[in-house]
């Protein structure tokens, strides 16, 4: 009786293993587009925030979805991830906002030096801040 219950018991364990495991494999991401954001803030105050204290800004920012009004510096729409680079009065950091594939149309309008208004999912710093999942707000 005992053996039967053990195995019993086991089948079970697997089963609801095995269940757990295909839910997260086929879950879908959260669609940040969405989703609200934590903070809003501007391209420069957001470099200025990690270039002051870098380990208070990741706790503040990290994985943490943000919108950042900038002026368009830069825009890349080859490849697999559309980018748009917001000025920040530093010549030699922007913030970079990776786009969702779905939105290159909505990208090719923008222009060098408009004001926009992106939000996105605050990865960290590199060299630039990096902003992903990234929609136009305004």
């Amino acid at each position: 009786m005992k053996r039967k219950t053990a195995w019993a018991l086991l089948l079970l364990v697997v089963i609801t293993a095995a269940g757990l495991a295909l839910y997260y494999y086929y879950k879908k991401p959260p669609d940040i587009r969405k989703a609200a954001a934590h903070y809003e803030t501007t391209a420069p105050a957001l470099l200025a925030d990690f270039n002051q204290d870098e380990s208070t800004a990741n706790a503040k920012y990290l994985d943490k979805v943000v919108v950042v009004e900038g002026t368009i510096s830069h825009i890349e729409l080859n490849g697999e991830s559309p980018a748009v680079f917001l000025e920040t009065g530093d010549p030699m950091a922007a913030v970079t906002c990776s786009f969702y594939n779905t939105e290159n149309a909505a990208l090719k309008p923008l222009k060098t030096g408009t004001r926009i208004k992106i939000k996105g999912v605050c990865t960290g710093m590199l060299t630039d801040v990096v902003l992903n999942k990234c929609s136009i707000v305004e």
